[in-house]
């Protein structure tokens, strides 16, 4: 799963710019304000955070519920340093004090994921190149790439299979999620199609990272993962379609 679900359990003001915050950083929030509709839907969840402020429902004990039940991960946040005592022992894997930076929430979301390693999808390594999912991240050697989320998965679909062409329809399909793709791509989708692999290119550092096979399409070149140059790109061969 590539965007984790987040269950944000809170009817405090201010929610709404949690919940924009979160999906910035590539999770799928979805907040709600009942104690019962909590019980009802966690389980279709990755991660609950739990505001223990929380006015519908006493939070330490919908923790504690909640924890009777299942083992998913459980993030509280609280007013008082105090309760991160008491909502650890009510079965929290990770307690936060408010207010908080935006920073020290990710932070602690992606850690509480890789403990409890709950990611289907390995990371894919190839050469200098890690692309983890679980995480969304993008490392060449030890340098975080910073990507949007369609270039994260542009470069984890080409990544993926190096050895494979893609071509613009194909990418619009399985990245940009489009149903039905005319022979033809639109030149606005072909520019999008381009940007984003300029910027992907540049932000590895090297052009040399996807080859453009003309009048075919894109593949990843793993060579240059470990520091070797593009190969000669193959030319056209009559009746394909551009790329």
């Amino acid at each position: 799963m590539l965007h984790p679900r987040l269950l944000i359990v809170a009817d405090c003001q201010g929610i709404d710019d949690t919940v924009n915050d979160l999906k910035r950083h590539g999770f799928e929030p979805e907040p709600t304000t009942t104690g019962a509709e909590t019980m009802a839907s966690y389980a279709d969840f990755d991660v609950v955070l739990i505001d223990l402020d929380f006015t519908d429902f006493d939070g330490l004990t919908l923790c504690r519920e909640i924890r009777r039940a299942s083992d998913i991960p459980i993030i509280g946040f609280s007013s008082f340093e105090l309760d991160q005592v008491l909502a650890l022992e009510a079965g929290c894997d990770d307690c936060v004090v408010k207010p908080y930076h935006s920073r020290e929430l990710m932070a602690r979301l992606r850690g509480l994921l890789r403990r409890v390693h709950m990611m289907s999808q390995p990371a894919l390594i190839v050469g200098q190149l890690e692309i983890d999912s679980a995480l969304r991240e993008v490392r060449v050697g030890n340098r975080l790439i910073e990507l949007t989320r369609k270039e994260f998965e542009l470069l984890r679909l080409l990544a993926a299979e190096p050895q494979k062409v893609f071509c613009r329809a194909e990418l619009l399909q399985r990245v940009w999620g489009y149903d039905d793709v005319d022979a033809e791509v639109t030149s606005l989708a072909s520019r999008t199609i381009d940007t984003h692999l300029s910027s992907v290119r540049k932000k590895l550092g090297s052009p040399d990272w996807i080859v453009t096979v003309h009048g075919v399409g894109f593949r990843f070149n793993d060579e240059a993962t470990r520091g070797r140059p593009a190969q000669a790109v193959e030319p056209a061969r009559a009746g394909e379609v551009a790329g």
